[in-house]
């Protein structure tokens, strides 16, 4: 299949095409940085709705995952209306261009639009999003789904393990700090269920096969705090946890995330026959330095 991936230079987006490339024709869409070396790539502007256009007819596309982002949750809160234009309004122009050219669509979301009032939500439990970030991102959801039936949305955990870009995963940034003696304080009460590039590409290719279509959430299988994630990264590479200060999200700078946003992904693995990676093996894949 002919799958174009928006934010292919990113963290997320950029390990994903790489992923995805083992079984599908990736044509990586990309701003400003550059794409992940060997695949074809395409300049995007998602503020253009003449460079989408272009984006879908040079590559082909048949499908495309959507992971380009304002991801920095603090940045959004300082610069609310460019989260609004990059998150929401993006994915409105994206959305419609992939309706009236017959493309699917996946959208990735946040575990971040969920309260945080309770453990192991499901796709039935509304959001409620308190961060900047969050509202757009669910905003982007509703534009999404509400654009076509065949369209699906893909709600991402904390990403762990190995990523793309100068941006650290969360086992990333923990491990390079510990190597480099740079202090690191982890929260011990936020919760979450990180999950992995591997789990999460193999979870979109059975989305594109089966032609599945809504909402997934696609965590990991563990709920953890962001301490016990450098913990259990620091004895994954032989180095010292007790050089981990533990601290709580009061004690945090910048706007407070949701207290627990860990999301039970039983329908993943109902529907698409799809199970997550054990978190320790994505953790040991995470790069050992900045490339």
């Amino acid at each position: 299949m002919r799958v174009l991936v928006t934010g292919a230079s990113g963290m997320v987006g950029g390990r994903l095409a790489v992923l995805l490339a083992v079984r599908h024709e990736v044509t990586a869409a990309v701003h400003a940085s550059p794409a992940p070396a060997g695949l074809a790539s395409v300049a995007l502007d998602l503020a253009s709705e003449d460079s989408i256009a272009l984006a879908l007819r040079g590559s082909r596309a048949e499908a495309v995952v959507h992971a380009a982002a304002l991801a920095d949750a603090d940045r959004c809160e300082r610069d609310p209306e460019a989260a609004r234009l990059l998150n929401v309004r993006a994915s409105e122009r994206l959305a419609a261009a992939c309706t009236e050219s017959g493309v699917r669509l996946i959208a990735l979301s946040t575990d971040l639009l969920l309260a945080g009032d309770r453990a192991w939500s499901d796709e039935s439990v509304p959001p409620r999003p308190s961060l900047v970030y969050a509202h757009t991102k669910r905003a982007a959801e509703e534009a999404v789904l509400g654009a076509s039936p065949t369209f699906a949305v893909a709600r991402i955990a904390l990403v762990v393990g190995r990523g793309f870009s100068p941006r650290a995963t969360a086992s990333e940034a923990a491990l390079w700090s510990l190597r480099e003696d740079r202090p690191l304080r982890l929260y011990t009460d936020q919760y979450r269920t990180p999950g992995d590039p591997e789990s999460l590409a193999d979870a979109l290719d059975r989305i594109l096969e089966r032609r599945a279509a809504g909402l997934y959430q696609l965590g990991g299988g563990e709920r953890v705090s962001r301490f016990e994630i450098g913990q259990r990264t620091a004895r994954a590479f032989g180095l010292d946890a007790a050089a981990i200060e533990p601290i709580t999200a009061s004690a945090a700078p910048g706007a407070p995330r949701p207290a627990d946003c860990s999301m039970d992904v039983a329908k993943a693995r109902r529907d698409l026959g799809w199970e997550p990676r054990p978190l320790d093996v994505a953790i040991r894949e995470s790069r050992p330095g900045r490339e």
